[in-house]
């Protein structure tokens, strides 16, 4: 058993569980029988939010625990002090269970307003704004420092320090206003070369438009899958009970996505390796680079494909070699399985930090880990 089969085990339980409680639960119309003599007040709304996400944090810490602290140091990865590691983790649980209330307190009084429509308006501005901010959630959440910022080939690329060796970073703002961030420990530890082959093949994901696609499927899936769930029976956006109801639905409307949105991202991967292979980046130099990168991650080189065409977003070294060998070439929508995740938070999936990648790991909650 290897660290990223582990992880990968841990992700499948935890996601499988979720997913099995929120099946039951809507089944049994637990929603309704817990919450449907609440009243329709701001401070029963409050109230029912912070017992259900209360809920939901009790039921995550034992996956948060192994995939934070005990699989790294079990298999001799990274292996914190338990007191920092528990410190980080409960900044982060506080900083997201208040943002899952504050939602649902907001979802709750604009449906009161204006229904389902106003709701998918405000789910999208929501998550814009997610994306404008992407950096300064990340920072809230994981206590991330910006250790330098400077303007590379006219876009900002911002350098940030934390204790993941996982965090890889990636893009924040909207389409125009990218800001590329990077984990400042690459400057450290990463060969000559690497990091510079790196912000090439980043400078493609915009120049392609592949980050863009990734976006805007990942926000049209997520508004899509709550409109879908608002429906179902016992439903919708007016009472605790019928969103309770709608979150829970949206959570299996989640679980779709991390069968069929993977597939789109791969296909973006390959893409910006298309066009750096293009851009002059040599076979040798390529390889070396992905090689490097993915030892700070969960270091699977290679995996059967079975196992990666259903639960990984982004393809192996050995896939991604073989492609770029071959000069072969797609289009897809880089990172729209993880942006689907992180941008799902407004619409209370649970399945937001269940996944392999990071499980227990607040600083990879808002930047899941990229290519």
């Amino acid at each position: 058993m290897t660290y990223a089969r582990a992880r990968l085990w841990l992700g499948i339980s935890g996601v499988g569980l979720i997913v099995t409680l929120a099946l039951f639960a809507l089944l049994l119309d637990w929603p309704a029988k817990v919450f449907g003599h609440f009243s329709l007040d701001i401070l029963s709304d409050a109230k029912g939010l912070l017992w259900i996400v209360a809920l939901y944090s009790a039921i995550h810490v034992p996956l948060d625990y192994i995939g934070g602290y005990w699989l790294p140091c079990h298999f001799s990865r990274q292996c914190l002090m338990f007191s920092f590691f528990a410190a980080q983790y409960l900044r982060g649980l506080l900083v997201q269970s208040g943002f899952l209330v504050i939602s649902g307190l907001i979802v709750l009084q604009v449906g009161r307003w204006g229904d389902r429509p106003a709701v998918l308006l405000l789910l999208a501005l929501v998550m814009i704004a997610m994306i404008e901010g992407q950096d300064w959630i990340a920072k809230l959440v994981a206590g991330l420092k910006e250790s330098s910022s400077e303007l590379i080939n006219g876009k900002r690329v911002v350098m940030v320090s934390g204790m993941d060796a996982g965090f890889s970073g990636g893009f924040a703002g909207l389409p125009g206003r990218e800001r590329m961030v990077l984990p400042s420990l690459w400057q450290r530890v990463l060969p000559k070369g690497v990091l510079d082959t790196e912000l090439k093949r980043r400078t493609a994901a915009l120049a392609t438009g592949t980050r863009f696609r990734g976006l805007l499927l990942a926000m049209v899936w997520n508004l899509s899958g709550f409109y879908l769930s608002s429906l179902i029976p016992g439903a919708g956006v007016t009472s605790l009970a019928e969103l309770f109801t709608t979150s829970l639905g949206f959570t299996l409307w989640s679980f779709l996505g991390l069968l069929l949105l993977p597939t789109f991202s791969r296909q973006g991967v390959y893409e910006i390796d298309s066009v750096a292979r293009l851009n002059g980046i040599s076979l040798n130099e390529f390889e070396i680079a992905v090689r490097e990168l993915d030892q700070l991650q969960d270091d699977e080189p290679n995996r059967p494909a079975g196992v990666e065409a259903v639960f990984h977003p982004v393809p192996s070294v050995s896939s991604r070699v073989a492609k770029f060998r071959k000069g072969w070439r797609t289009i897809g929508a880089w990172n729209a399985a993880r942006y689907a995740l992180y941008l799902s938070w407004p619409c209370l999936g649970f399945l937001n930090r269940a996944v392999h990648c990071n499980s227990g790991r607040p600083e990879l909650w808002v930047m899941l880990p990229v290519d």
